[in-house]
């Protein structure tokens, strides 16, 4: 008897301990849940602090406007972001000295830098045109100077030549080279949210993150968290992976849509911003020049480095920036 119920205990124990580390698993997951939905509350509370937290209601959803400088200035800057959370945060230490005569408004396109989210496809037409209402419902009153990295530059070349009585200047820093692009290549897909969604929902991002980012541009410690903050807001978005999957299309609806145009516009380049390299020189003549000369009224600064120049060289980004402004006013 005793060694049938030593058998039927031996039968069970793989069992019980299966079961004890489903619990366990099953409480550590509950409670990293609720580790960073307390944590995420808490986190958008201080982006409110720092004033990198503005949502506006823009008919049934909200995008995230950051307003800084003096609103009472020279004009008005709307900068667009490329494919990146947190640019925010990066730019404007380069900028900074400029925001006693200017107000920059940063604006999170939907599913970045804590703007609402969509499952909608995110068309250059559709991008711009939320831009525009985000502007409009925030108060800001155009014309204005329309400031874009990388594939922001694609938008804002798309705005330009679409509403281009909207804008006084267009300041496009190393943006993605708009093109034709073949009917085989225009879409991509998306994919990876599902995963980001249950890494940042479990508080992975939380501990991740600053781990595994690089301040690279000598963020200060709030900063520094803002932009982490930003860049896990971003990752789980349906919107950032469907943009994703549509950036050739939107180059190539871009391409057909641009016109020449009287709106000064500026090009730094810097990813191809040394002429005396060879495949730099080709870039520039085979890519940036038919571009540039398709929306006309164009100055190149040739600024060799980073794509993110304005983090890598900030003193000489920042001095391109204010002398331009300068040159157009």
């Amino acid at each position: 008897m005793n060694q049938e119920k030593i058998k039927q205990d031996k039968k069970r124990k793989p069992g019980k301990v299966l079961r004890t580390i489903g619990i366990v698993l099953a409480v550590l997951l509950a409670g990293l849940f609720i580790f960073h939905k307390i944590k995420h509350s808490a986190d958008i509370k201080f982006l409110a602090e720092k004033g990198y937290y503005n949502p506006v209601s823009v008919g049934d959803y909200s995008m995230n406007v950051m307003k800084f400088g003096n609103e009472n200035g020279k004009g008005n800057i709307v900068v667009l972001s490329g494919m990146g959370g947190g640019m925010a945060v990066e730019m404007r230490p380069s900028l900074k000295e400029l925001e006693d005569d200017y107000q920059f408004i940063y604006i999170g396109r939907r599913g970045w830098d804590a703007s609402e989210d969509t499952k909608e496809d995110r068309t250059v037409e559709a991008i711009v045109e939320e831009y525009r209402s985000a502007l409009k419902a925030s108060g800001i009153t155009e014309p204005y100077y329309l400031m874009a990295h990388s594939m922001g530059g694609t938008y804002a070349s798309y705005w330009v030549s679409k509403y281009p009585e909207e804008i006084k200047a267009f300041i496009n820093i190393d943006g993605t080279y708009v093109e034709p692009i073949a009917e085989e290549d225009m879409q991509g897909e998306a994919s990876g949210t599902l995963l980001y969604k249950v890494a940042v929902n479990l508080g992975l991002g939380d501990i991740l993150l600053p781990v595994f980012l690089r301040n690279d541009a000598g963020l200060s410690k709030d900063e520094w968290r803002a932009y982490c903050v930003f860049q896990q807001s971003s990752l789980p978005s349906d919107a950032v992976a469907n943009e994703g999957a549509q950036i050739n299309r939107n180059r190539n609806v871009t391409w057909d849509a641009l016109k020449e145009t009287d709106v000064p516009k500026l090009y730094i380049s810097a990813r191809h911003g040394d002429l005396s390299d060879p495949e730099s020189e080709e870039a520039n003549k085979k890519e940036l020049l038919p571009y540039l000369e398709k929306m006309g009224n164009y100055q190149i600064v040739y600024l060799p480095g980073s794509h993110f120049i304005y983090k890598t060289e900030p003193e000489e980004f920042g001095k391109s920036i204010s002398n331009y402004l300068d040159s157009v006013e």
